[in-house]
């Protein structure tokens, strides 16, 4: 989705011909434990010491920072791997690199106004970036509550860019859902079809559609695998 940088480090979140792949689970972004310790959890344990060390007496050293976020998200703990992150930024405040990682951590988190901020500081970079685009957006939609209006907004720009876009139609129409327009939904759904005929989205969406139609609660469908 963002860069090799993110992928390697973090976690594996791609768009591809079937929608969203994501997986948060830190033992896609490398094992920890015993067998990754080369044998023992005291060699591991002394090598998380030593590079949290690094960091912390080093607050100008970017890579050190950005190495001790990649361990403390390894053993999950997050928030943790935000503030080295965010130390990183201060240190080198035009890396789009960090801010999107910062971003999308803070997303996965569930702290939407928080990774609404930092896309937001992306876009500053790389204003015509579809998909950080079509991120903040869902920022609006998984909030609560969600202001679709917003959300809307941030996509179709995306969309200006690349029509085309699975992700950036699935998201629009989960607005849509929100705002229980259906034909508008069921119109950017037909898009999805025809852009992308193999989507797994499309089966969700098209039940809160059906949903929507026959007076059901909608339930935004999840996109990740």
């Amino acid at each position: 989705m963002l860069v090799a940088f993110l992928i390697s480090f973090f976690w594996t979140r791609s768009v591809n011909k079937n929608g969203i792949v994501a997986s948060s689970n830190p033992a896609s972004a490398g094992a920890v434990g015993p067998a990754a310790a080369g044998g023992g959890q005291a060699p591991m344990m002394a090598n998380v010491q030593a590079t949290m060390k690094k960091a912390k007496d080093n607050p100008g050293d970017t890579q050190a920072q950005i190495d001790a976020a990649k361990m403390e998200y390894q053993i999950g703990r997050t928030k943790e791997a935000i503030d080295f992150l965010k130390q990183a930024n201060q240190d080198d405040p035009k890396d789009l690199s960090t801010i999107e990682i910062i971003a999308s951590l803070y997303f996965d988190e569930k702290d939407y106004t928080s990774a609404e901020d930092w896309f937001k500081r992306a876009l500053m970079i790389k204003p015509d970036e579809p998909e950080l685009l079509t991120e903040l957006g869902a920022t609006f939609i998984e909030r609560s509550p969600p202001d679709p209006d917003k959300a809307i907004g941030s996509i179709q720009l995306a969309l200006k860019i690349n029509p085309k876009d699975a992700h950036a139609l699935a998201h629009l129409t989960e607005a849509y859902l929100l705002k229980k327009d259906t034909k508008s939904a069921e119109d950017t759904l037909s898009r999805i079809k025809d852009a992308d005929p193999s989507n797994k989205m499309i089966s969700a969406l098209q039940e809160q559609i059906d949903s929507l139609k026959s007076g059901k609660q909608v339930v935004i469908p999840s996109e990740t695998n």
